[in-house]
């Protein structure tokens, strides 16, 4: 049977790494999910759930608006409770029904929402635009217009619309390029009065480590393990400023780490200085070793 639906995939973020690390934790964590916060709030928002795949959940809603409520309430509770992190991807489309037993659901709209849960950064939700025009004002300002997305397996671009930005790395990205790409995490400020100049820096780092064409570089408040990740956090003390960076490769070991400092009086014109100089030697730590870390 064929009907109107709005499919509903999360995943886990890290489950294989817990799994590795203490399996019987991690399954009591998601067991203790499921029951806390799963069923109260599928109950609340009126959502079926299809299946459990393990390390996330295919759920069915009859409202994109009361989707989006429910993945903004999960969110919101796993990052008070601090135990797990998820991806979410919410699509609203034309829906193949098998009643089963067990009951399934099949088809593009399913397809997409797994591609948009997978291009979701880590802790946020990323939806269709068919699924943002039916929300309110008041929901619809929590997203970020990502633009019409190349996915894979899916024939036409789907416009995409994010609590955060997008894993550009993911592997339901279609990029021309497969191999891994550098995450920026945007800088972080010890005081105030370096906020400005961490904005300027790390907006300066993407323009600047996208200007060669055999990487491409993304802002991310949580980098993926996939990908090389560029960490910096910036300290003001009278009379000067110091900036800490850090580079790793896919899979956490550090690359190269290295600090700069100058005057606090200065803060206000080096942002662009400091991030060219990064950038540069960025890539030729990465030059060093991407043979090792590209994707055949």
């Amino acid at each position: 049977m064929r009907s109107l639906g709005v499919i509903f995939l999360a995943d886990v973020v890290g489950y294989s790494k817990m799994m590795a690390e203490d399996e019987t934790r991690a399954l009591n964590l998601i067991r203790e999910f499921q029951k806390e916060i799963i069923r109260p709030t599928l109950s609340k928002y009126n959502g079926n759930m299809i299946k459990s795949l393990g390390d996330g959940w295919l759920i069915e809603f009859k409202s994109a608006s009361e989707s989006v409520d429910c993945a903004l309430e999960w969110l919101k509770l796993v990052k008070k409770q601090g135990k797990l992190e998820l991806r979410v991807g919410i699509h609203l489309g034309d829906v193949e029904h098998e009643e089963g037993p067990p009951p399934d659901v099949y088809g593009g709209t399913v397809n997409i929402a797994a591609r948009l849960e997978s291009i979701a950064e880590n802790g946020e939700v990323a939806i269709s635009n068919s699924t943002y025009l039916c929300l309110d004002e008041n929901q619809a300002r929590l997203f970020n217009n990502c633009g019409n997305q190349t996915l894979k397996n899916i024939a036409t671009p789907v416009e995409v619309w994010s609590t955060g930005r997008l894993n550009l790395g993911s592997k339901g990205m279609k990029r021309e390029d497969e191999g891994p790409l550098i995450s920026i995490k945007p800088f972080a400020a010890t005081s105030e009065l370096a906020s400005l100049f961490c904005k300027e820096v790390t907006d300066n780092l993407e323009k600047y480590l996208n200007q060669k064409d055999w990487i491409d570089s993304t802002v991310q408040k949580n980098p993926s393990d996939a990908d090389y990740q560029l960490i910096g956090t910036v300290s003001a003390n009278q009379p000067n400023f110091a900036v800490d960076v850090i580079l790793k490769a896919p899979g956490g070991k550090t690359l190269w780490s290295e600090s700069y400092g100058a005057s606090l009086r200065q803060i206000n014109q080096l942002g662009d200085t400091v991030a060219n100089t990064i950038s540069e030697k960025v890539f030729m730590e990465i030059m060093k070793v991407r043979d090792k870390y590209s994707k055949s």
